[in-house]
């Protein structure tokens, strides 16, 4: 686990996300450099000292201290900076990762420019659980030579982050404030949740016939298999026609194929939490995802179908494996899934029963073990398809699942054994 907040625990909303002190907050971040927010807070503390005029002298240096941030500040409000500036955020990330992000800045015209204040925003909302260090840039732009400002960014927590563009801004000559943004384009950070490389997953598989499944999957593993051929008939496909046949009986024959037997695994997250949920609810809830993760980039290496079933406040599914999606399609949809506060196995019961013809096995990772759970997985059962369960929870479940253990294929794990894996080991970036 790296030193920052441990990646289930979710921040509370920043400042700068309420209307009227948002504002003040984010031009306290935005329009100030460093030295100017500590002369700030200098002409504050000189402010307190000398309410009292009679007593004490300091009013005048706060009233110093306070004209020349007042100063600064009206110098800049009107001058924004000739450059030419990029800066391009990676697309995704993976929480408790650092990744870089390099701003670049150039004077068309050749010429120096001198005193330039960058800057990378926070996002407005889980603004504090986006580390971003240097915090600032001030650097100068020499003649005929562009400069870079890197920036390191630390997601403590998945999700979708707006991220909004990095600024440049002119300072005042003794770079108190800076004055109107050159702003780059807002974009879109999804940051993954955390999941390690699995060597080893072993479920019960079967092989079952996929009727026009194959022909939308690559050509990894099993194929459709050529058998002959036969006449052409109406509704044929013109790519189906063999050719040397047609020609050496002077009438269309089309080619016949055989379709292969294959295993299509179905991975079902738990997402149920109460609306009023605990801390260790939460803490559950990412440590199932994250174990789903896992298991999703398993089977991405294999030859296997998968299916990605999760309850949210709307239904997820997700084909990966066999070429049929990356394991990036998987983890965008993990990196934004919220929890549902409504019993989940209600909405995926109907989606998956319409699949289990054509589904050989189930992995199911729950956040909790009782009777709907146990009676959901025995009726998959029931109907001929493989299942095993993981139970991903902090505390003793609803139920003992020990009873049932060797019939349902069920085990166990804490959030604490999800993190020791993450430890121990290869975490993805």
């Amino acid at each position: 686990m790296s030193e920052t907040r441990p990646f289930w625990r979710r921040p509370a909303p920043p400042l700068r996300a309420t209307p009227v002190v948002g504002l003040l907050v984010r031009s306290y971040e935005e329009r100030l450099t460093a030295r100017g927010r500590y002369l700030l807070w200098v002409t504050l503390a000189f402010g307190l000292i000398g309410i009292d005029t009679r007593r004490s002298q300091a009013f005048l240096l706060f009233a110093v201290c306070g004209s020349a941030l007042l100063l600064a500040y009206l110098l800049n409000e009107f001058r924004r900076p000739r450059v030419s500036f990029a800066c391009a955020l990676p697309p995704r990330a993976t929480a408790g990762r650092a990744v870089g992000v390099t701003a670049s800045l150039e004077d068309p015209a050749g010429r120096a420019v001198r005193g330039l204040h960058v800057k990378l925003p926070r996002p407005i909302r889980w603004g504090s659980s986006l580390a971003i260090t240097p915090a600032e840039h001030l650097l100068d732009v020499n003649a005929q030579h562009a400069a870079q400002a890197t920036f390191q960014l630390l997601p403590k927590r998945r999700g979708r982050y707006l991220m909004r563009g990095a600024t440049v801004r002119r300072t005042d000559p003794i770079g108190l404030a800076s004055g109107r943004p050159l702003r780059a384009p807002d974009q879109t950070l999804l940051v993954y949740p955390r999941y390690w490389s699995l060597e080893d997953f072993s479920v019960p598989a079967g092989r079952r016939y996929q009727p026009g499944g194959i022909p939308l999957s690559s050509s990894t593993g099993d194929a459709i298999e050529f058998v002959g051929t036969r006449e052409y008939r109406e509704g044929d496909s013109l790519r189906n026609i063999h050719w040397r046949s047609w020609a050496r009986r002077g009438e269309p024959v089309v080619k016949e194929h055989q379709e292969e037997y294959f295993c299509r695994i179905a991975l079902i997250l738990d997402t149920f939490q109460p609306k009023r949920g605990k801390p260790e609810h939460a803490r559950s809830f990412e440590a199932a995802i994250s174990v789903l993760a896992s298991v999703a980039d398993f089977y991405s290496r294999s030859e296997y179908i998968v299916d990605i079933l999760a309850a949210g406040p709307e239904i997820y599914e997700v084909s990966a494996g066999r070429s049929l999606a990356y394991l990036e399609n998987v983890l965008d949809v993990l990196a934004c899934l919220e929890p549902c506060h409504e019993f989940p196995f209600e909405k995926i019961s109907p989606s998956l029963f319409e699949r289990l013809q054509r589904i050989t096995t189930v992995v199911a990772v729950l956040q909790d073990w009782d009777q709907p759970r146990e009676d959901f997985l025995r009726r998959v059962k029931g109907l001929g398809t493989a299942v095993r369960a993981l139970v991903v929870r902090e505390g003793s479940p609803s139920k003992d699942w020990r009873a049932v253990a060797d019939e349902l294929d069920i085990s166990a794990m804490t959030p604490q054994d999800v993190e020791t894996a993450l430890q121990q080991g290869s975490v993805h970036d």
